[in-house]
């Protein structure tokens, strides 16, 4: 079975690799030698994973933390009205957060692809990539549940002010927009 292809930066990069360990052996140096540069990268990307996973760990603590803060909201009487996401930007932003958590996703399978292509293999890497998809995978579950408390928030208080409106027209005598 085939892995599927990498994407052409990725594909350049391996191209780039193979080259320079191609050049490296036929000027003598042994396998072994040849081999470092595609050692350094795998570990200059294996540094890489350890910063992304910490800062997906800390989006994917904004996303808890707030949470319970709009819960918070959506039980609290006068509270309930103050955060209204009307035009959506709140929810089309965690959806931005969302697809960029998804590319970089792709972006580490590439990345193994490319390593596996190599014939390079590391448990170092393979650890790090499976705590990356986890971490990406956890945080996209929890920015999902945080646009859907926004979604229940937002629908409820605007039931509660349609209901406000419509006895507000009924005190008055107004008719009911239609």
């Amino acid at each position: 079975m085939s892995s599927p292809p990498v994407s052409d930066s990725t594909r350049r990069l391996l191209d780039a690799v193979r080259k320079l360990e191609r050049t490296l052996q036929s000027v003598g140096l042994p396998r072994i030698l040849a081999r470092l540069p595609v050692c350094w990268l795998c570990w200059h990307y294996c540094r890489t994973l350890d910063q992304k996973i910490i800062r997906i760990q800390r989006i994917a603590g904004k996303f808890e933390q707030w949470l319970p803060a709009i819960r918070a909201y959506a039980g609290e009487g006068a509270a309930q009205l103050e955060l209204i996401d009307v035009d959506l930007s709140m929810r089309n932003d965690i959806e931005v957060t969302k697809s960029t958590m998804w590319e970089l996703r792709s972006h580490c399978l590439d990345i193994g692809r490319m390593f596996d292509q190599l014939g390079y293999q590391s448990p170092g890497l393979r650890r790090r990539q499976a705590q990356f998809l986890q971490i990406l995978e956890s945080s996209c579950v929890s920015a999902c549940t945080m646009q859907d408390a926004l979604a229940e928030h937002d629908n409820a208080a605007l039931a509660m002010l349609r209901a406000r409106q419509a006895l507000e027209r009924a005190r008055t005598g107004e008719a009911p927009a239609v």
